[in-house]
Order: C-alpha cells, then structure tokens, then sequence
C-alpha cells in the first residue's frame, strides 16, 4: 500500500488536513483511524456525549497520576472513532483571542499570530449570526448559539452582569470579562465534527482513503526520514507507505507515544522501553499542560421556573425529551455541554480573564455531569465547572514499553507552579460572588459541592486538586519552538527527521484561553497551506 500522504488520525487535525491536501492537490491522502466508524445515531446526538464520552467503543482512557500527596489519579478519555474527540465531545466551540496567538509568534514562531488564526476561523465557520470581522459565514463548520433562552440561566447571566462581567451576544467577540449563550459546533441540533465537516466530503473525491480499525503500532524510517507506517488492521500487521510525508494526528496522548515507540524522543525513556534510538528529541512527551479546575453544584427552590432536571429525572421524563428532540431538533437534547459560559477574573490583578467557568441549569446526582447514566439530581439544581484559562504548570507523558498495548505513563503535576496554585485558590471566591446576588441568589437555597465546609483559597485549592475537574484540553507534548531541542519547528516538520510532522493539539506551547477543538481545526487549516506549499 503506498500513497501519498499518510495521516495519523481522523479528529480535528487529520480530517480538516485530508480535505485541505486532496483538494489543493492530486495526492494520493490514506488516512488511518485506530478507532471505530461514526455510523451510530448516537453521534448526530448533541447530548449522546453523555453516552459515547466515557465509552470504551468510542474512547480510549488514559490514567494520569499519581499525584498530589495522597496519590491521587485522574482519567483522561479521548476520542477513539471517525472524527475523533470531535464526536464525543461537549461541542463548545471556543477559540480564544489574539494575546494566545500572538505570544507563539513573540516566542519565535513566526507565522502563527491571531492574524491567521482568525482568517482561518472564517474560512472554517459558518456562523449563526452571520459573516463579520469575527466570523465567517458559509464555512464548514456550522456555529450555533446555545437555543432556546432559558430561565436560570438568563438569571446566571443577570447575576454575573450585577457583578460587573458583562452580558454579550458572542462570547467569541472580545476579550473582556464577559457572559453569554455557548456557542456550539452543531447544524440545525445535530452534531457537526470534523468527519462530517472535513473528512466526509474529501473521501467523495477519490484520492482520500480512510483505513478504520487500524493501530499504527510505529513509524518506519529510511535512517531520519519518515517512510512510511507499521500498523495492524484485524489482526494482521501491513505496511504503508508514504511518498511524500507522514502526518501525526493523534492527539496530544497518542502523538507524543507513537513517535516514542517509531525512535524520536528522549533516548533514556526509549532505552528503559525497550526502543531504538532513531532520533534525540528530548521534548517528546514533555511540557504537557491540562486545567485543573473546581465543581460548584446548588439546589435551587421547587417551583422556580427554568431548569433541566425535572424535565429528564425520570426514564419517563427522558423517552419524552428524546422523542420530542427526534421531530423538533430542540430543547435540552439538541445542546452540547454547557448552555452559557462567564469568562471573569479571578485574581483582579489578572489583565484579562484568567478563568471559563462552564454553566448548566441542570445538576447530577454525583459530583459531575460525565457519567453514561445522566443521574440527575431529583430536585431542581444547578451547576458551574470553573477551570483556569492558561495554567503555566508542567507534566509529562512517555511510554514503557515498545507496543501500543503497553500502558503509558501520565505525571500531569497539577497545581505544580506558584502561579497555577494563587488562581485556583482564588476561583471559589469569585464564584461565590458571582452567585451571592442578584436574580440567581433568589433561586438558590443550598451550595451542595464544595459545600460550605470549603471557606478559605487555601481549602479551594486542596480540594481542586484533590476532588476538581480537568479541563479534557492537554496540549503541549510535542510543542513547537525556535529551540533545537523544540519537537516540531514552525512549520510542524518534527525535527531532526524529514518527512514527517505533527499536526494536533500537542504543538500548542499553551492554552489558547479555553477549549481545543476550535483552535486545533484552524492550526490544521494553515497547516495544510505549509504542506502544499512544501510541496
């Protein structure tokens, strides 16, 4: 098997990369999934995430840790179908602003600023509200706002606008402190991922392939360059050859450890797994950032107007949301995972917003909305996840062992840095504040998690660390830089190899200021350009 091209992944990278390369050239593009098709119903579902998310047929977990003092783990699932984490994701579609770009370029990556960040944003959306300076109008990706309004949600917004953090109607549009409906990468309720965006339409042209089913197990090299693939379809190894490039499109957990298994990464990790030295990257797998981040679940007052939970804490309740979303394409099915987002200062001597904070008129039974059961509370409640912007804290992920079956080794070191722990210790009195008055106070009858035991920033951070959430953004373990010891340089080229590159969200130095599906789409979308033009 030999082509042109040869992707690794279907998600954000691989699929908006596939169809970049098939239709500004007559390469030849194979495209490789470990995982399995997106034929199930369930995908098109907003909320089918609740389902799919957690779900070994559609994801893979990752154990991070141990960590902390008490030895502490966390679970980390990515998508591991068509489409990637695209498809069991919360479809949030955040993008950051221009400081998040802009510092790559400061940091000696030239070409990468809010300039072609936002040119690429409008070349991949087709924005509810229409084409703008901001937005793009008949893009791929269709953009949604969270709809209908809703009442405990309106109250949140209206409570947050009394605490100075303004009302918007796009919450991509500024940089400010600011609240608003989540905007949602969906069409008319129905989910929208870079398969179906991207991937979909590139394989109708007759030089994409899409292998499903396949594990690449390692990248083969011709002394440093990228030849071609290892992989095992079946049950049966093959391999594929590349004419051109290989193109890493794994995943900020995947990417780091396939190219550990192929010889480029630090030669004593390789050593200790029983790997070749191919090539000496000692950043392979290091620099990995995640947000850590706090819970806030209350029960609000029987009778108020607005919420979810009495409309699915019933099997009864729940056939009749599904049954009416089926032939509306509306209400609490047809969103993603969050009806409205605050972005606020958290320490007031941030000169921007340091902290996203997740809203939801609904709560669950345990301490988060991530579980396949969607266990809601019996009475009414709400809830917000709160996670720092841009955490500057540093892990690591490497491999033991030279097959795709051996476990991995996650340190994520949350909460490592000076800086990481004065944010989060700060997040639960701005919460607080941002709940204590106005319309939402009035609903409010109980602060269930934390709970009023947590008082202090020093008892906001414990129990961040200990009982938070994490943010289903890392990034960094294959980071781009100037540096000669950088992963890939500024064109994604892994160094000290040619023909090869990494496309994803691993390249990220840093969190662009919130979720990653939007940013990586528009990394590949450029991305895609310095391939053709290297060609």
């Amino acid at each position: 098997m030999e082509f042109d091209y040869v992707i690794i992944g279907s998600g954000a990278g691989g699929s908006v990369l596939a169809e970049r390369i098939s239709a500004g050239s007559r390469a030849t593009v194979l495209v490789i999934e470990a995982g399995r098709h997106d034929r199930n119903p369930m995908h098109l579902v907003p909320k089918g995430f609740f389902f799919t998310m957690h779900s070994d047929r559609y994801a893979k977990k990752f154990t991070a840790g141990p960590f902390g003092p008490e030895n502490a783990t966390d679970a980390w699932w990515r998508g591991r179908v068509v489409g990637g984490s695209t498809t069991i994701n919360g479809l949030v579609w955040n993008r950051g602003w221009a400081g998040d770009f802009d510092r790559l370029v400061e940091e000696g990556n030239p070409g990468w600023g809010w300039d072609t960040f936002l040119d690429a944003y409008k070349h991949l959306e087709s924005f509810q509200l229409g084409a703008s300076d901001l937005h793009g109008g008949s893009g791929p990706v269709s953009v949604e706002l969270t709809a209908p309004t809703e009442p405990v949600s309106e109250a949140f917004m209206a409570s947050c606008a009394a605490a100075g953090v303004k009302r918007v109607l796009d919450i991509n549009g500024s940089d400010d402190e600011r609240t608003g409906y989540t905007q949602f990468s969906t069409r008319r309720g129905l989910r929208v991922t870079a398969a179906s965006a991207f991937l979909r339409p590139a394989l109708k042209r007759g030089n994409v392939t899409l292998a499903t089913g396949t594990e690449v197990g390692r990248i083969r090299f011709d002394g440093t360059r990228a030849v071609g693939v290892l992989a095992r379809h079946k049950g049966q190894q093959i391999e594929i050859r590349a004419r051109k490039e290989v193109l890493v499109c794994g995943g900020s957990l995947d990417t780091p450890t396939l190219l550990e298994r192929s010889g480029v990464g630090q030669e004593d990790v390789l050593a200790r797994a029983g790997v070749k030295l191919v090539v000496n990257s000692p950043n392979v797998g290091e620099k990995l950032n995640e947000h850590r981040g706090l819970r806030f679940m209350y029960k609000i007052r029987p009778g108020a107007a607005g919420g979810f939970n009495p409309l699915v804490n019933t099997q009864a309740k729940r056939m009749y949301q599904g049954a009416k979303y089926l032939v509306r394409r509306d209400g609490i099915i047809a969103a993603g995972s969050a009806t409205c987002l605050v972005y606020f200062k958290a320490d007031p001597a941030s000169d921007r917003p340091d902290t996203c904070g997740f809203f939801n008129p609904l709560s669950m039974k345990g301490k988060t909305m991530h579980n396949d059961k969607l266990a809601v509370d019996n009475e009414p409640g709400l809830m917000l996840a709160a996670y720092p912007l841009r955490p500057t804290s540093r892990g690591h992920i490497h491999i033991t062992g030279p097959d795709p079956e051996d476990p991995v080794a996650i340190q994520p070191n949350f909460l490592d840095t000076e800086a990481d722990r004065r944010i989060l210790s700060k997040v639960g009195g701005r919460v607080r504040e941002l709940f204590g008055s106005g319309p939402v106070a009035d609903l409010i009858t109980e602060e269930r998690i934390p709970g009023p035991g947590v008082r202090t920033e020093a008892d906001f951070e414990q129990v961040g660390l200990f009982q938070g959430a994490s943010g289903y953004h890392p990034l960094g373990s294959c980071a781009m830089g100037p540096g000669s010891d950088d992963v890939v340089d500024e064109r994604m080229r892994v160094r000290g190899t040619t023909g090869l590159r990494v496309v994803d969200a691993s390249v990220f130095p840093h969190q662009p200021s919130g979720n990653t599906s939007a940013p990586t789409q528009a990394l590949a979308w450029h991305a895609a350009s310095l391939i053709l033009e290297d060609a």
